[in-house]
């Protein structure tokens, strides 16, 4: 696949996890305040990881919206040879006429229902990352720095007083089967997007032996798995699949039953 249309609507139609947390507000992205978007302004280095590539979709959104300017990106506070960090996006809202700071995130979680604390639940699929640590992490270091006297420098006139600060935090969450199409607390459930489950697991219910399969490269990962049109055999996918947990990483799956021709999203876990 690696389309980039397909991956940036996929990006839009994905719901941004909470509207509010931890004095964290959203920034609202609205497909439909453009009436057309112009995808060859839309180019991306096909090197890019798929976090970079997510901000390039948010920086088109951006520049394709009339009721925005970006004014910078990707800012590196840099001072005396000392990297503070990075600022993602400094726009204006023309409408409201006020400097915005956006930090732009886009997380793949699992939720283990296994942690006693319910923040604690949403963990990467590599389990190597949560929910709760990129919170802190947004809180504590990311906006903050905006008002770093370090900052300064890179805002030439700007008065960062008047600067308001929202996130644009979007994300898939999976869970596990027995909580499929239940409602699970703290973020909006319309992120729910399929489940995850253990490899033994998935090879020992029949069920799945007579549907058919797609294991997506990571930047189609924000892709709708209903956008695939080539799919693979349990036996195929299986070899895949076993390659990928022998390195300890989690891969995502789509899978087809073309009988109803209805597709599903989840992870095979390594952990």
């Amino acid at each position: 696949m690696n389309n980039l249309k397909t991956q940036f609507l996929g990006f839009m139609n994905t719901s941004a996890l909470f509207k509010e947390m931890n004095g964290l507000n959203q920034f609202d992205l609205d497909i439909n305040e453009i009436n057309e978007f112009d995808f060859s302004k839309l180019n991306i280095n096909q090197d890019f990881p798929l976090g970079r590539r997510v901000e390039r979709f948010f920086e088109f959104y951006i520049n394709q919206s009339k009721n925005y300017n970006l004014i910078k990106n990707n800012i590196q506070i840099i001072n005396n040879k000392h990297t503070f960090g990075e600022l993602d996006f400094i726009i204006y809202d023309k409408k409201e006429e006020k400097y915005i700071h956006i930090e732009h995130v886009y997380k793949f979680y699992l939720y283990d229902d296994s942690f006693l604390n319910e923040i604690d639940r949403y963990v990467g699929p590599n389990a190597n990352d949560t929910f709760v640590k990129k919170l802190a992490k947004l809180k504590n270091k990311q906006l903050p720095l905006l008002y770093k006297k370090e900052t300064l420098a890179y805002l030439e006139d700007i008065d960062i007083n008047s600067f308001e600060q929202k996130i644009c935090f979007k994300g898939k969450i999976y869970v596990p089967l027995d909580l499929l199409g239940k409602t699970i607390p703290i973020i909006d459930n319309s992120c729910i997007s399929g489940f995850y489950i253990k490899r033994e697991d998935f090879v020992n219910q029949k069920n799945y032996r007579s549907l058919e399969y797609f294991m997506p490269d990571r930047f189609d990962w924000v892709s709708d798995s209903n956008t695939n049109n080539t799919w693979s055999s349990f036996d195929e996918i299986i070899n895949e699949i076993d390659f990928y947990l022998n390195l300890k990483k989690s891969p995502l799956i789509w899978l087809i039953n073309k009988e109803d021709n209805k597709t599903q999203s989840f992870f095979v876990t390594w952990w």
